[in-house]
């Protein structure tokens, strides 16, 4: 008889205790039981099977001197788990249950005693439970405590002998029950235990998974194929990559193929009449500038762009068509800032540099050609964020005027989404789920308390005395919900607010300008609304001359 709870492979294991390490190991006659809570690793063989439990106990811990007289233990691990009530379903006549996650191992255990053990079994602790969190944490950290404090541990590395594990997700339940718990645990914002259920339902049909309540809108059908085409060619190169070193990949690799899926996209638009590098010395340092200049030697605004990608990828060159398409359409001068990317730099790095070229600008604008007086900052994505963040810190340092308009285009304004935004428009099948935004959080925090810092996470700023602000934002995006409230706080503080909702438009849509009209309009809605409040709109926009669009692409 096939047991509808079982493991469905050692995949499902290591992810338990991954995500769940905390166990206990007991050991013991019965009546004369021994039992220790402890953090545990699991490690498997070359076959993929579970081969040993990593783990110490405390030197003083009587348990051990149980362990050493008699090796045989059992680690009982609990995962996910939560209440399952008959109050979520349309049909109450159901029971009420609990689902859950748990796994039992049979060990026998092997004390290990020396300093190099004790160094080894700890860092893959650390490793394990400090990964991907916003400034890690390592050991050296601790100096000569450390000697002192693992002085005080006795590792063990535990064979295992026998493997029980219970996955009660929910196999049993009819679809339309199973797919009213989906929804209790959604509207609860219980993700953990809806994850583990959506793992175990691959063979479920789709109306046993639904989606977000209300449902998402449909994406606009020109920049769903940027999106699709996008995306397939990432998973691809990832999987090749990935494929060819036979490890997670690293973030240089990330953003090597960030820039291979958008290189098509990059081409085409308009010509812009001068277009170079230069690297300025500023107060924090070199800073390497791409400038696009459509008419050389005329007085001209300034729009500084801050190109997107969750602070960890994309560059100039991913954002090199945008960039002309505004310097193109607006007759202004566009600035790329090529900025110190996370988590090799975390924050505040890329907005010190952001400030500092604001300033440098001011003085030394006409060394390089352009104007430092009118001048505008923008951005999509993070580079929206560190528009605003640099604007409230030249604001606080007496140096507000020096900034007259921010473009902000889809940025997300704190680490906060509601499990309503999560679930509409950050699931692992849109542009930037939600996922991937904390995991950009995490790369860019230096350290925890820098996510209510309100220079990093402008929404939880005192908002008043900025320029006037033009907020775009897509309809189908997981930061829609945080633009609102961002027009709101910001009109609260008595600031000058534009904002714009972009129907169908999800993350990134402004990259899509090749092909789409509705990208094409809105950055055509905010090079006239920079024109209006740089200079009133007097000034006539450049010529643009375009060449090499893509079939379909607007005119």
């Amino acid at each position: 008889m096939t047991d509808l709870f079982r493991a469905r492979s050692t995949d499902d294991l290591v992810e338990l205790v991954r995500q769940q390490p905390l166990a206990w190991i007991v050991s013991g006659a019965a009546g004369a039981l021994s039992a220790t809570p402890l953090p545990v690793q699991l490690t498997c063989d070359a076959e993929g099977r579970p081969h040993k439990i990593l783990g110490h106990f405390a030197r003083r811990n009587p348990h051990l001197a149980a362990i050493a007289a008699d090796r045989r233990a059992t680690v009982l691990l609990i995962g996910p788990q939560g209440y399952i009530s008959p109050s979520w379903f349309a049909d109450r006549s159901q029971a009420p249950t609990w689902n859950y996650g748990c796994a039992i191992f049979d060990v026998k255990v092997t004390l290990r005693d020396t300093p190099a053990d004790a160094r080894e079994l700890l860092e893959g602790l650390v490793d394990q439970v400090e990964g991907g969190r916003p400034g890690r944490w390592r050991i050296d950290e601790m100096g000569e405590r450390y000697e002192r404090l693992a002085a005080n541990i006795v590792g063990f590395e535990a064979d295992v002998i026998h493997v029980r594990s219970k996955f009660k997700l929910g196999q049993d339940e009819r679809d339309d029950v199973f797919a009213d718990i989906l929804r209790g645990l959604d509207i609860l914002d219980d993700p953990v235990l809806s994850r583990w259920m959506r793992r175990f339902a691959t063979s479920r049909p789709a109306e046993a998974l639904p989606t977000a309540q209300p449902p998402a809108s449909p994406l606009d059908p020109e920049i769903k194929q940027f999106i699709d085409e996008v995306v397939a060619t990432g998973r691809a190169l990832r999987a090749e990559r990935q494929r060819a070193v036979g490890r997670a990949l690293t973030w240089p690799e990330h953003r090597a193929i960030a820039e291979q899926s958008r290189e098509q996209w990059r081409q085409g638009g308009p010509v812009i009449a001068e277009t170079r590098n230069t690297v300025i010395e500023s107060s924090v340092g070199p800073l390497r500038l791409r400038i696009y200049d459509p008419a050389p030697g005329q007085a001209k605004p300034t729009l500084i762009y801050l190109h997107g990608g969750g602070w960890a990828l994309f560059s100039l060159d991913t954002h090199d068509r945008l960039m002309r398409e505004y310097a193109g359409r607006s007759g202004m001068a566009v600035v790329g800032l090529d900025y110190a990317l996370a988590p090799e730099a975390p924050y505040p790095a890329a907005l010190n540099q952001v400030v500092a070229l604001v300033l440098w600008l001011g003085r030394h604008g006409a060394s390089i050609g352009v104007s430092g007086e009118a001048l505008a900052l923008g951005g999509d994505s993070a580079g929206g964020v560190l528009s605003m963040g640099a604007a409230l810190r030249l604001r606080d340092c007496g140096q507000g005027g020096a900034v007259k308009a921010i473009l902000s285009n889809y940025g997300g304004f704190s680490s906060d989404m509601s499990p309503v935004a999560r679930q509409r428009y950050g699931t692992g099948a849109d542009m930037l789920s939600g996922a991937e935004v904390t995991q950009f959080w995490n790369n860019y925090a230096g350290a925890l308390s820098d996510r209510r810092d309100p220079y990093a996470a402008p929404v939880l700023a005192r908002l008043h005395d900025l320029p006037p602000t033009f907020l775009v934002v897509g309809e189908c995006d997981v930061f829609t919900e945080q633009n609102y409230f961002m027009a709101g706080r910001l009109i609260e503080a008595g600031n000058d607010v534009k904002i714009k909702v972009y129907p169908g438009a999800p993350h990134s849509f402004l990259e899509a300008a090749a092909i789409s009209r509705v990208a094409s309009d809105a950055i055509d809605d905010g090079v006239a609304w920079l024109r209006t409040v740089l200079h009133g709109d007097r000034q006539p926009a450049a010529a643009v001359t375009r060449t090499g669009r893509l079939a379909g692409a607007p005119a």
